[in-house]
């Protein structure tokens, strides 16, 4: 396992170096539609094409783009190469890449890591040893007013814009990045209140939360653990605490 984690950091490391370095008017680039039904742009496609020549045939992979492919292997990589990618396109300097390892589903996820391109931040989780910031330690925090990541917009519903009325909110188009907002406790709260997000949209930030002392549930409070599989979708409730379920739904 302590190999595939090499593995892991190092596809955030050399996804990181590449996207810093690159030419950035390229990113938004359309290269073909993924294997999640998807655009797949040249930002989307160089970061992948880094992770799938670091893993080889070391793990199965799940992706965004090139979707399932099987290795033979009993772990699984599950893979967002960009989270964010409308910001980092427009520039805006709150994007990363996302890696899980795991074996069937999500509940299976034993490892994950957040990298936020920009930053330079590391969010990194193992099973049973609790979540980290940068290798330091990290924990959810509660707050009274609580400080909510929601997602509005097309992805929106009419509880998230509710909630938009009642609390302090932002939505940053991000998944993973704002789940571990939540981890370290800048936030409080991430809601989408809609079926729209994958699990390689949060496999990673999911068990860092969870390890960060939070909690992680479907968009009705409901216990989350889908398959690994780009087919089914969900919406996503983590938080501090189970009381901010009562704020949420």
């Amino acid at each position: 396992m302590e190999k595939l984690i090499e593995k892991a950091r190092e596809i955030t490391e050399e996804i990181d170096k590449k996207i810093r370095s690159d030419d950035k008017n390229k990113f938004g680039e359309f290269i073909e539609m993924g294997a999640d039904g998807t655009p797949t742009n040249y930002i989307d496609k160089i970061a992948e094409d880094i992770a799938l020549k670091i893993i080889g045939k070391e793990g199965n992979i799940l992706s965004e783009e090139c979707g399932f492919i099987d290795n033979g292997c009993e772990y699984t990589f599950v893979i967002d190469p960009i989270d964010g990618t409308r910001n980092a396109i427009a520039g805006i300097p709150f994007y990363g890449v996302s890696v899980a390892i795991g074996k069937e589903k999500l509940k299976d996820v034993s490892y994950g890591i957040v990298k936020n391109i920009p930053t330079g931040e590391i969010f990194e989780a193992i099973a049973g040893k609790g979540a980290f910031l940068n290798k330091k330690i990290i924990r959810v925090k509660k707050r009274n007013n609580p400080f909510l990541c929601l997602v509005l917009g097309e992805s929106g519903n009419e509880k998230t814009w509710r909630l938009s009325n009642k609390h302090h909110v932002r939505a940053m188009g991000a998944a993973a990045l704002e789940m571990c907002l939540v981890a370290c406790g800048a936030a409080q709260a991430y809601f989408m209140g809609k079926k729209s997000l994958r699990v390689t949209d949060f496999a990673a930030a999911s068990l860092i939360v969870e390890e960060a002392g939070g909690i992680v549930r479907d968009e009705n409070g409901e216990e989350l653990d889908l398959p690994l599989d780009l087919k089914v979708r969900s919406g996503v409730i983590a938080g501090c605490d189970e009381e901010i379920l009562k704020v949420l739904i």
